[in-house]
Protein backbone atom coordinates (compact mmCIF):
# COMPACT_ATOMS: atom_id res chain seq x y z
CA UNK A 1 0.00 0.00 0.00
CA UNK A 2 2.72 2.42 0.86
CA UNK A 3 4.69 1.41 -2.24
CA UNK A 4 1.67 2.05 -4.20
CA UNK A 5 1.28 5.68 -2.69
CA UNK A 6 5.25 5.84 -3.38
CA UNK A 7 4.86 5.01 -7.19
CA UNK A 8 1.71 7.61 -7.19
CA UNK A 9 3.75 10.24 -5.92
CA UNK A 10 6.83 9.79 -8.57
CA UNK A 11 4.32 9.56 -11.06
CA UNK A 12 2.78 12.51 -10.80
CA UNK A 13 6.04 14.30 -10.25
CA UNK A 14 7.16 12.60 -13.15
CA UNK A 15 3.68 13.74 -15.10
CA UNK A 16 4.45 17.05 -14.23
CA UNK A 17 8.25 17.19 -15.13
CA UNK A 18 6.73 15.70 -18.97
CA UNK A 19 3.76 18.43 -18.99
CA UNK A 20 6.94 21.45 -18.23
CA UNK A 21 9.27 19.86 -20.99
CA UNK A 22 6.21 19.60 -22.89
CA UNK A 23 5.61 22.93 -22.97
CA UNK A 24 8.78 24.27 -23.28
CA UNK A 25 9.49 22.46 -25.63
CA UNK A 26 6.59 23.53 -27.66
CA UNK A 27 7.14 27.11 -27.13
CA UNK A 28 10.55 26.94 -27.76
CA UNK A 29 9.76 25.35 -31.01
CA UNK A 30 7.38 28.53 -32.14
CA UNK A 31 10.34 31.07 -31.01
CA UNK A 32 12.95 29.31 -33.25
CA UNK A 33 10.18 28.87 -35.99
CA UNK A 34 9.60 32.49 -35.47
CA UNK A 35 13.20 33.51 -35.26
CA UNK A 36 13.59 31.82 -38.69
CA UNK A 37 10.87 33.73 -40.12
CA UNK A 38 12.27 37.32 -39.32
CA UNK A 39 15.34 35.72 -40.57
CA UNK A 40 13.97 35.14 -44.17
CA UNK A 41 11.76 38.40 -43.99
CA UNK A 42 15.02 40.16 -42.84
CA UNK A 43 17.47 38.65 -45.75
CA UNK A 44 14.74 38.94 -48.28
CA UNK A 45 14.24 42.84 -47.36
CA UNK A 46 18.58 42.94 -47.89
CA UNK A 47 18.15 41.59 -50.98
CA UNK A 48 15.02 44.25 -52.59
CA UNK A 49 17.51 46.60 -51.06
CA UNK A 50 20.94 45.52 -52.58
CA UNK A 51 18.05 44.96 -55.94
CA UNK A 52 16.86 48.68 -55.97
CA UNK A 53 21.08 49.76 -55.00
CA UNK A 54 21.76 48.07 -58.47
CA UNK A 55 19.35 49.58 -60.15
CA UNK A 56 20.90 52.82 -59.27
CA UNK A 57 24.36 51.96 -60.45
CA UNK A 58 22.93 50.78 -64.01
CA UNK A 59 20.25 53.96 -64.29
CA UNK A 60 23.67 56.08 -63.64
CA UNK A 61 25.30 53.77 -66.24
CA UNK A 62 22.48 54.34 -68.50
CA UNK A 63 22.65 58.18 -68.12
CA UNK A 64 26.27 58.48 -68.92
CA UNK A 65 25.82 56.30 -72.27
CA UNK A 66 22.74 58.55 -72.90
CA UNK A 67 24.75 61.88 -72.19
CA UNK A 68 28.38 60.85 -72.85
CA UNK A 69 28.99 57.35 -74.43
CA UNK A 70 31.56 56.96 -71.85
CA UNK A 71 30.14 54.21 -69.70
CA UNK A 72 31.96 50.48 -70.59
CA UNK A 73 29.99 47.42 -71.36
CA UNK A 74 31.72 45.29 -68.55
CA UNK A 75 30.17 47.69 -65.98
CA UNK A 76 26.93 46.95 -67.37
CA UNK A 77 27.43 42.96 -67.63
CA UNK A 78 28.33 42.92 -64.38
CA UNK A 79 25.71 45.06 -62.29
CA UNK A 80 23.13 43.32 -64.67
CA UNK A 81 24.66 39.53 -63.66
CA UNK A 82 24.69 40.69 -59.88
CA UNK A 83 20.53 41.98 -60.39
CA UNK A 84 20.13 38.05 -61.80
CA UNK A 85 21.88 36.53 -58.80
CA UNK A 86 19.56 39.10 -56.35
CA UNK A 87 16.94 37.58 -58.08
CA UNK A 88 17.61 34.33 -57.49
CA UNK A 89 18.37 34.60 -54.49
CA UNK A 90 15.09 36.34 -53.69
CA UNK A 91 13.08 33.36 -55.46
CA UNK A 92 15.08 31.10 -53.40
CA UNK A 93 14.69 32.75 -49.73
CA UNK A 94 10.65 33.11 -50.93
CA UNK A 95 10.60 29.48 -51.28
CA UNK A 96 12.08 28.86 -47.77
CA UNK A 97 9.51 31.67 -46.24
CA UNK A 98 6.26 29.89 -48.16
CA UNK A 99 7.43 26.60 -46.14
CA UNK A 100 7.59 28.12 -42.88
CA UNK A 101 4.77 29.79 -43.02
CA UNK A 102 2.70 26.75 -44.00
CA UNK A 103 4.46 24.87 -41.35
CA UNK A 104 3.02 28.14 -38.76
CA UNK A 105 -0.47 28.15 -40.11
CA UNK A 106 -0.42 31.53 -41.84
CA UNK A 107 -1.77 32.93 -44.77
CA UNK A 108 1.83 34.85 -45.60
CA UNK A 109 1.71 37.08 -48.73
CA UNK A 110 3.14 34.31 -51.11
CA UNK A 111 1.06 34.77 -54.31
CA UNK A 112 1.84 38.81 -54.30
CA UNK A 113 5.66 38.20 -53.62
CA UNK A 114 5.46 35.71 -56.45
CA UNK A 115 3.59 38.32 -59.09
CA UNK A 116 6.14 41.32 -57.86
CA UNK A 117 9.12 39.26 -58.27
CA UNK A 118 8.15 37.64 -61.72
CA UNK A 119 7.29 41.71 -63.12
CA UNK A 120 11.25 42.12 -61.46
CA UNK A 121 12.47 39.60 -63.48
CA UNK A 122 10.61 40.29 -66.76
CA UNK A 123 11.44 43.67 -66.35
CA UNK A 124 15.42 42.83 -65.91
CA UNK A 125 15.33 40.73 -68.81
CA UNK A 126 13.65 43.96 -71.07
CA UNK A 127 16.26 45.82 -69.23
CA UNK A 128 19.09 43.83 -70.25
CA UNK A 129 17.85 43.54 -74.02
CA UNK A 130 17.40 47.93 -74.11
CA UNK A 131 20.52 48.58 -72.41
CA UNK A 132 22.69 46.38 -74.63
CA UNK A 133 21.19 48.80 -77.93
CA UNK A 134 21.03 51.84 -75.73
CA UNK A 135 23.39 54.40 -77.58
CA UNK A 136 24.42 58.24 -77.13
CA UNK A 137 21.74 61.30 -77.90
CA UNK A 138 22.79 63.35 -80.50
CA UNK A 139 24.56 66.60 -79.29
CA UNK A 140 21.87 69.31 -78.28
CA UNK A 141 19.54 66.63 -77.11
CA UNK A 142 17.35 68.31 -74.49
CA UNK A 143 18.51 66.65 -71.03
CA UNK A 144 14.22 66.32 -70.26
CA UNK A 145 14.08 63.45 -73.01
CA UNK A 146 17.13 61.93 -71.58
CA UNK A 147 15.44 61.60 -68.33
CA UNK A 148 11.81 60.83 -69.61
CA UNK A 149 14.03 57.80 -71.92
CA UNK A 150 15.60 56.69 -68.45
CA UNK A 151 12.32 56.79 -66.57
CA UNK A 152 10.75 54.49 -69.25
CA UNK A 153 13.46 52.15 -69.13
CA UNK A 154 14.07 52.08 -65.37
CA UNK A 155 10.20 53.00 -63.83
CA UNK A 156 7.91 51.28 -65.64
CA UNK A 157 7.52 47.67 -66.86
CA UNK A 158 4.44 46.37 -68.32
CA UNK A 159 1.83 49.51 -67.02
CA UNK A 160 3.15 49.22 -63.92
CA UNK A 161 5.98 51.78 -61.64
CA UNK A 162 8.79 49.77 -60.91
CA UNK A 163 9.73 51.92 -57.79
CA UNK A 164 6.37 51.51 -56.20
CA UNK A 165 6.53 48.00 -56.74
CA UNK A 166 10.11 48.00 -55.01
CA UNK A 167 9.00 50.18 -52.30
CA UNK A 168 5.45 48.03 -51.57
CA UNK A 169 7.58 45.28 -51.14
CA UNK A 170 10.34 46.48 -49.05
CA UNK A 171 7.55 47.71 -46.22
CA UNK A 172 5.84 44.55 -46.17
CA UNK A 173 9.06 43.03 -45.19
CA UNK A 174 9.72 45.23 -43.12
CA UNK A 175 6.14 44.80 -41.49
CA UNK A 176 6.81 40.88 -41.47
CA UNK A 177 10.27 41.27 -39.65
CA UNK A 178 8.65 43.36 -37.20
CA UNK A 179 5.74 41.02 -36.49
CA UNK A 180 8.03 38.09 -36.30
CA UNK A 181 10.05 39.57 -33.97
CA UNK A 182 7.13 40.44 -31.90
CA UNK A 183 6.04 36.58 -32.14
CA UNK A 184 9.39 35.26 -31.22
CA UNK A 185 8.95 37.74 -28.28
CA UNK A 186 5.81 36.51 -27.12
CA UNK A 187 7.09 32.95 -27.51
CA UNK A 188 9.62 33.66 -25.08
CA UNK A 189 7.73 35.14 -23.02
CA UNK A 190 5.19 31.91 -22.77
CA UNK A 191 7.67 29.87 -22.25
CA UNK A 192 9.02 31.61 -19.05
CA UNK A 193 5.64 32.06 -17.61
CA UNK A 194 4.78 28.34 -18.36
CA UNK A 195 8.33 27.23 -17.29
CA UNK A 196 7.99 29.42 -14.22
CA UNK A 197 4.12 28.40 -13.29
CA UNK A 198 4.83 24.62 -13.74
CA UNK A 199 8.06 24.94 -11.53
CA UNK A 200 6.01 26.74 -8.62
CA UNK A 201 3.84 23.92 -9.26
CA UNK A 202 6.17 21.27 -9.21
CA UNK A 203 7.62 23.26 -6.05
CA UNK A 204 4.97 22.97 -4.09
CA UNK A 205 3.75 19.49 -4.89
CA UNK A 206 7.63 18.22 -4.21
CA UNK A 207 7.23 19.83 -0.81
CA UNK A 208 3.58 18.57 -0.26
CA UNK A 209 4.29 14.98 -0.53
CA UNK A 210 8.02 15.32 1.50
CA UNK A 211 5.60 16.61 4.15
CA UNK A 212 3.76 13.68 3.91
CA UNK A 213 6.06 11.38 3.37
CA UNK A 214 8.07 12.08 6.21
CA UNK A 215 4.74 12.02 8.91
CA UNK A 216 4.23 8.72 7.15
CA UNK A 217 7.77 7.25 7.70
CA UNK A 218 8.09 8.42 11.22
CA UNK A 219 6.45 5.82 13.17
CA UNK A 220 7.17 2.85 11.44
CA UNK A 221 11.05 3.82 10.88
CA UNK A 222 10.75 4.69 14.89
CA UNK A 223 9.40 1.45 15.63
CA UNK A 224 11.85 -0.19 13.88
CA UNK A 225 14.73 1.14 15.03
CA UNK A 226 13.53 0.76 18.89
CA UNK A 227 13.65 -3.01 17.56
CA UNK A 228 17.08 -2.82 15.99
CA UNK A 229 18.60 -1.10 19.35
CA UNK A 230 16.80 -3.77 21.91
CA UNK A 231 18.35 -6.58 19.50
CA UNK A 232 21.86 -4.77 19.52
CA UNK A 233 21.58 -4.83 23.33
CA UNK A 234 20.62 -8.39 23.12
CA UNK A 235 16.94 -8.47 23.83
CA UNK A 236 15.59 -11.13 21.35
CA UNK A 237 12.36 -11.34 23.06
CA UNK A 238 11.79 -7.63 22.02
CA UNK A 239 8.52 -7.68 19.27
CA UNK A 240 7.84 -4.54 16.95
CA UNK A 241 3.95 -4.05 16.96
CA UNK A 242 3.29 -4.95 13.41
CA UNK A 243 0.15 -2.87 12.32
CA UNK A 244 -1.89 -2.48 9.29
CA UNK A 245 -0.82 -4.37 6.22
CA UNK A 246 1.61 -2.07 4.32
CA UNK A 247 5.10 -2.75 3.33
CA UNK A 248 6.06 -1.72 7.03
CA UNK A 249 3.51 -4.22 8.77
CA UNK A 250 5.40 -7.10 7.01
CA UNK A 251 8.94 -5.65 7.59
CA UNK A 252 7.92 -5.47 11.45
CA UNK A 253 6.93 -8.97 10.90
CA UNK A 254 9.41 -10.35 9.33
CA UNK A 255 11.64 -8.35 11.99
CA UNK A 256 9.15 -10.17 14.61
CA UNK A 257 10.27 -13.35 12.97
CA UNK A 258 13.90 -13.20 12.68
CA UNK A 259 14.13 -12.13 16.28
CA UNK A 260 12.16 -15.06 17.03
CA UNK A 261 14.45 -17.46 15.16
CA UNK A 262 17.78 -15.28 16.61
CA UNK A 263 15.98 -16.51 20.23
CA UNK A 264 16.00 -20.05 18.85
CA UNK A 265 19.59 -20.09 17.94
CA UNK A 266 20.59 -18.67 20.62
CA UNK A 267 18.90 -21.74 22.38
CA UNK A 268 20.74 -24.10 20.56
CA UNK A 269 24.02 -22.57 20.99
CA UNK A 270 24.05 -22.63 24.79
CA UNK A 271 23.15 -26.28 24.45
CA UNK A 272 25.79 -26.46 22.04
CA UNK A 273 28.09 -24.79 24.14
CA UNK A 274 27.12 -26.94 26.90
CA UNK A 275 27.54 -30.01 24.87
CA UNK A 276 30.96 -28.79 23.67
CA UNK A 277 32.02 -28.03 27.04
CA UNK A 278 30.93 -31.86 27.86
CA UNK A 279 33.35 -32.88 24.82
CA UNK A 280 36.48 -30.51 25.81
CA UNK A 281 35.86 -31.70 29.59
CA UNK A 282 36.01 -35.63 28.14
CA UNK A 283 38.72 -35.28 25.75
CA UNK A 284 41.20 -32.93 28.10
CA UNK A 285 40.36 -36.06 30.38
CA UNK A 286 41.21 -38.32 27.55
CA UNK A 287 44.82 -35.83 27.03
CA UNK A 288 45.48 -36.68 30.57
CA UNK A 289 45.48 -40.16 30.31
CA UNK A 290 47.70 -39.80 27.38
CA UNK A 291 50.11 -37.48 28.85
CA UNK A 292 49.94 -39.98 31.84
CA UNK A 293 51.34 -43.15 29.56
CA UNK A 294 53.68 -40.53 27.68
CA UNK A 295 54.96 -39.70 31.12
CA UNK A 296 55.04 -43.27 31.88
CA UNK A 297 56.76 -44.04 28.46
CA UNK A 298 59.20 -41.36 29.12
CA UNK A 299 60.28 -42.84 32.72
CA UNK A 300 60.57 -45.98 30.81
CA UNK A 301 62.69 -44.75 28.42
CA UNK A 302 64.94 -43.15 31.09
CA UNK A 303 64.92 -46.56 33.00
CA UNK A 304 66.01 -48.37 30.05
CA UNK A 305 68.68 -45.74 29.35
CA UNK A 306 70.17 -46.36 32.67
CA UNK A 307 69.48 -50.27 32.04
CA UNK A 308 71.80 -49.63 29.14
CA UNK A 309 74.10 -47.40 30.57
CA UNK A 310 74.66 -50.16 33.38
CA UNK A 311 74.90 -53.15 30.56
CA UNK A 312 77.73 -51.22 29.18
CA UNK A 313 79.09 -50.27 32.30
CA UNK A 314 79.13 -53.58 34.23
CA UNK A 315 81.16 -55.95 30.76
CA UNK A 316 83.52 -52.91 30.87
CA UNK A 317 84.12 -52.95 34.48
CA UNK A 318 84.82 -56.91 34.20
CA UNK A 319 87.10 -56.61 31.42
CA UNK A 320 89.55 -54.27 32.84
CA UNK A 321 89.29 -55.83 36.00
CA UNK A 322 90.43 -59.40 34.40
CA UNK A 323 93.08 -57.69 32.64
CA UNK A 324 94.43 -55.88 35.90
CA UNK A 325 94.02 -59.25 37.70
CA UNK A 326 96.00 -60.40 35.15
CA UNK A 327 98.71 -58.45 34.53
CA UNK A 328 99.49 -57.46 38.74
CA UNK A 329 101.93 -59.76 40.34
CA UNK A 330 104.65 -61.74 39.35
CA UNK A 331 104.80 -64.22 36.54
CA UNK A 332 102.19 -66.91 35.97
CA UNK A 333 101.62 -69.74 34.16
CA UNK A 334 100.14 -69.78 30.35
CA UNK A 335 97.26 -71.84 31.67
CA UNK A 336 95.72 -68.60 33.65
CA UNK A 337 96.73 -66.23 31.51
CA UNK A 338 94.35 -68.09 29.04
CA UNK A 339 91.75 -68.67 31.14
CA UNK A 340 91.65 -64.58 31.68
CA UNK A 341 91.49 -64.02 28.16
CA UNK A 342 88.91 -66.56 27.65
CA UNK A 343 86.91 -64.54 30.91
CA UNK A 344 87.36 -61.16 28.61
CA UNK A 345 86.69 -62.56 25.35
CA UNK A 346 83.27 -64.01 26.73
CA UNK A 347 82.78 -60.94 28.64
CA UNK A 348 83.62 -58.88 25.10
CA UNK A 349 80.52 -61.08 23.25
CA UNK A 350 78.44 -59.82 26.03
CA UNK A 351 79.53 -56.03 25.52
CA UNK A 352 78.99 -56.67 21.74
CA UNK A 353 75.67 -58.23 22.52
CA UNK A 354 74.45 -54.82 24.29
CA UNK A 355 76.33 -52.59 21.21
CA UNK A 356 74.27 -54.92 18.56
CA UNK A 357 71.09 -54.16 20.46
CA UNK A 358 71.98 -50.26 20.82
CA UNK A 359 72.56 -50.11 16.41
CA UNK A 360 69.79 -51.85 15.96
CA UNK A 361 67.75 -49.45 17.97
CA UNK A 362 69.47 -46.76 16.70
CA UNK A 363 68.50 -48.07 12.52
CA UNK A 364 65.11 -48.55 13.24
CA UNK A 365 63.72 -45.26 11.75
CA UNK A 366 66.22 -45.42 8.73
CA UNK A 367 65.20 -49.12 8.07
CA UNK A 368 61.57 -47.76 8.47
CA UNK A 369 61.89 -46.09 4.91
CA UNK A 370 60.78 -48.18 2.69
CA UNK A 371 62.51 -47.61 -0.15
CA UNK A 372 61.99 -48.80 -4.13
CA UNK A 373 64.73 -49.33 -6.11
CA UNK A 374 63.98 -48.23 -9.47
CA UNK A 375 66.27 -46.78 -12.00
CA UNK A 376 65.40 -43.18 -12.89
CA UNK A 377 66.07 -40.74 -15.57
CA UNK A 378 67.65 -37.53 -13.30
CA UNK A 379 66.29 -34.51 -15.19
CA UNK A 380 62.46 -35.21 -15.09
CA UNK A 381 63.32 -35.85 -11.15
CA UNK A 382 64.80 -32.58 -10.69
CA UNK A 383 63.17 -30.33 -13.03
CA UNK A 384 59.52 -31.50 -11.13
CA UNK A 385 60.95 -29.87 -7.67
CA UNK A 386 62.42 -27.33 -8.93
CA UNK A 387 58.85 -26.36 -11.05
CA UNK A 388 57.17 -26.81 -7.39
CA UNK A 389 59.54 -24.71 -5.89
CA UNK A 390 59.75 -21.67 -8.19
CA UNK A 391 56.25 -21.26 -7.51
CA UNK A 392 56.35 -21.01 -3.93
CA UNK A 393 59.64 -18.72 -4.60
CA UNK A 394 57.28 -16.10 -6.48
CA UNK A 395 54.71 -16.77 -3.45
CA UNK A 396 57.45 -15.10 -0.64
CA UNK A 397 58.99 -12.69 -3.27
CA UNK A 398 62.05 -14.70 -3.83
CA UNK A 399 63.81 -15.15 -7.05
CA UNK A 400 64.66 -19.18 -8.03
CA UNK A 401 67.11 -19.93 -10.91
CA UNK A 402 67.73 -23.45 -11.60
CA UNK A 403 69.94 -24.85 -14.44
CA UNK A 404 70.17 -28.43 -15.18
CA UNK A 405 73.77 -29.68 -16.69
CA UNK A 406 74.01 -32.20 -19.67
CA UNK A 407 73.33 -35.88 -18.72
CA UNK A 408 73.94 -39.21 -20.47
CA UNK A 409 71.12 -40.73 -21.83
CA UNK A 410 72.49 -43.64 -19.52
CA UNK A 411 72.92 -42.37 -16.81
CA UNK A 412 70.46 -43.25 -13.96
CA UNK A 413 69.72 -42.94 -10.36
CA UNK A 414 69.27 -45.99 -8.68
CA UNK A 415 66.57 -45.54 -6.00
CA UNK A 416 63.01 -44.40 -4.47
CA UNK A 417 61.24 -41.51 -6.91
CA UNK A 418 59.21 -40.41 -4.23
CA UNK A 419 61.56 -40.05 -1.38
CA UNK A 420 63.86 -38.32 -3.41
CA UNK A 421 61.79 -35.82 -4.18
CA UNK A 422 60.76 -35.72 -0.65
CA UNK A 423 64.51 -34.56 0.08
CA UNK A 424 64.82 -32.31 -2.39
CA UNK A 425 61.33 -30.75 -1.54
CA UNK A 426 63.39 -30.38 2.09
CA UNK A 427 66.19 -28.66 1.27
CA UNK A 428 64.01 -26.24 -1.49
CA UNK A 429 61.76 -25.50 1.02
CA UNK A 430 64.61 -24.73 3.94
CA UNK A 431 66.39 -22.23 1.70
CA UNK A 432 62.78 -20.89 1.09
CA UNK A 433 62.47 -20.58 4.71
CA UNK A 434 65.25 -18.81 5.87
CA UNK A 435 65.57 -16.37 3.09
CA UNK A 436 64.82 -12.47 3.30
CA UNK A 437 62.03 -11.22 0.75
CA UNK A 438 63.70 -9.89 -2.59
CA UNK A 439 66.82 -12.63 -1.85
CA UNK A 440 67.73 -14.98 -4.76
CA UNK A 441 68.16 -18.93 -4.49
CA UNK A 442 70.18 -20.85 -7.33
CA UNK A 443 70.41 -24.76 -7.88
CA UNK A 444 72.61 -26.30 -10.53
CA UNK A 445 73.05 -30.04 -11.12
CA UNK A 446 75.69 -31.75 -13.09
CA UNK A 447 77.11 -35.12 -13.58
CA UNK A 448 80.85 -35.04 -12.20
CA UNK A 449 82.59 -38.53 -11.43
CA UNK A 450 79.79 -41.05 -11.92
CA UNK A 451 77.98 -38.62 -9.17
CA UNK A 452 75.13 -36.20 -9.61
CA UNK A 453 76.27 -33.17 -7.91
CA UNK A 454 73.56 -30.38 -6.70
CA UNK A 455 74.97 -27.05 -5.56
CA UNK A 456 71.73 -25.55 -3.99
CA UNK A 457 72.89 -21.67 -2.79
CA UNK A 458 70.65 -18.96 -1.59
CA UNK A 459 71.30 -15.82 0.03
CA UNK A 460 69.17 -16.00 3.93
CA UNK A 461 70.53 -16.28 7.03
CA UNK A 462 72.92 -18.64 7.54
CA UNK A 463 74.43 -20.30 9.97
CA UNK A 464 76.35 -20.17 13.05
CA UNK A 465 80.11 -21.67 12.64
CA UNK A 466 79.73 -23.21 15.66
CA UNK A 467 76.20 -24.86 14.57
CA UNK A 468 76.92 -26.29 11.65
CA UNK A 469 78.37 -29.90 12.88
CA UNK A 470 74.67 -30.52 14.25
CA UNK A 471 72.58 -28.94 11.64
CA UNK A 472 71.87 -32.44 10.36
CA UNK A 473 70.80 -33.54 13.94
CA UNK A 474 67.39 -34.35 15.32
CA UNK A 475 65.38 -31.57 16.86
CA UNK A 476 67.85 -29.24 16.57
CA UNK A 477 67.48 -25.61 15.33
CA UNK A 478 70.18 -22.87 15.24
CA UNK A 479 69.44 -19.33 17.04
CA UNK A 480 69.35 -17.32 14.28
CA UNK A 481 66.85 -20.23 12.70
CA UNK A 482 64.37 -19.64 15.96
CA UNK A 483 64.57 -15.90 15.42
CA UNK A 484 63.86 -15.78 12.15
CA UNK A 485 61.01 -18.82 12.20
CA UNK A 486 59.77 -19.77 15.59
CA UNK A 487 58.25 -22.41 14.91
CA UNK A 488 59.75 -26.03 13.31
CA UNK A 489 61.05 -28.69 15.09
CA UNK A 490 64.36 -29.02 13.42
CA UNK A 491 63.75 -32.51 11.18
CA UNK A 492 63.61 -31.43 7.70
CA UNK A 493 67.46 -31.74 7.61
CA UNK A 494 67.69 -34.94 9.26
CA UNK A 495 65.01 -36.54 7.41
CA UNK A 496 66.57 -35.51 4.18
CA UNK A 497 70.06 -37.04 5.52
CA UNK A 498 68.33 -40.26 6.08
CA UNK A 499 67.21 -40.28 2.54
CA UNK A 500 70.20 -39.63 0.93
CA UNK A 501 72.65 -41.66 3.11
CA UNK A 502 70.17 -44.65 2.32
CA UNK A 503 70.79 -43.95 -1.52
CA UNK A 504 73.90 -43.83 -0.72
CA UNK A 505 74.72 -40.29 -1.36
CA UNK A 506 75.96 -37.75 0.67
CA UNK A 507 74.80 -34.21 2.31
CA UNK A 508 77.29 -31.25 3.43
CA UNK A 509 76.21 -27.74 4.24
CA UNK A 510 78.22 -24.95 4.85
CA UNK A 511 78.55 -20.98 4.98
CA UNK A 512 79.01 -18.61 1.67
CA UNK A 513 81.53 -16.35 1.95
CA UNK A 514 78.35 -13.26 1.51
CA UNK A 515 75.32 -14.00 3.84
CA UNK A 516 73.60 -17.37 2.89
CA UNK A 517 74.49 -21.02 3.00
CA UNK A 518 75.84 -23.52 0.44
CA UNK A 519 74.49 -27.11 0.42
CA UNK A 520 75.67 -30.08 -1.71
CA UNK A 521 73.67 -33.48 -2.28
CA UNK A 522 75.66 -36.36 -4.22
CA UNK A 523 73.79 -39.10 -5.64
CA UNK A 524 75.34 -42.03 -7.42
CA UNK A 525 74.92 -42.76 -10.64
CA UNK A 526 74.67 -45.88 -12.90
CA UNK A 527 75.22 -46.76 -16.24
CA UNK A 528 73.47 -49.78 -17.94
CA UNK A 529 72.65 -51.09 -14.60
CA UNK A 530 76.22 -50.84 -13.42
CA UNK A 531 77.72 -48.45 -10.62
CA UNK A 532 79.22 -45.56 -12.23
Amino acid sequence: MFRAKLLLALSLLGLLALTEGGVALWAQRSAVQQVQRGRLTSDILKGYIELSANKQRLRSWAAQRLLADSATDTLRDGLLQDMQAGLAQLHALAGQLDLLEAALQEPGRREIRQRSLDVLERHLLELGRALKGLAALPPGTDATQASQRLRSLFDESQGQDLRRLLNAEMEAERLATSQSRQAADQALRAIDRGVTWLSAGALMLTLALLAYFAWALRQPLNALMRGARALREGDLGYRIPAQGRDEFGELARSFNQMAGELQQHRAQEQADRALLEDMVQARTAELRQALDTLQALDARRRRFFAELSHELRTPATAIRGEAEVALRGGERPAQDYRKALQRIVDTVGQFSHVLGDLSQLARSEVEALAMREDLLAWPPLLARSCEQAAVLARAAQLRFDWQLGPANDAARLRGDAQRLSQALAIVLDNARRYSRPGGAIRLQAVEEGGQLRIDLLDEGIGVAEQELPQVFDRLFRGEAARAHRPDGLGLGLAIARDIVQAHGGDIALSNRETPGCHLRLSLPLVMGGIDA
